[in-house]
């Protein structure tokens, strides 16, 4: 079984590594501003 996994998998190109990295900094941008307007919305204690 791991012999078939080992075969089929390839290296990713640089195109496809290029979109994946563009789609995890978009996610990234994302989960940013959640936060921002988490922390902006939420009573702060001090």
């Amino acid at each position: 079984m791991s012999r078939q996994i080992g075969n089929a998998f390839q290296t990713p190109t640089l195109v496809e590594l290029e979109a994946r990295v563009r789609g995890l900094e978009t996610q990234v941008a994302h989960l940013t501003e959640m936060l921002e307007a988490l922390t902006e919305e939420s009573p702060r204690h001090n």
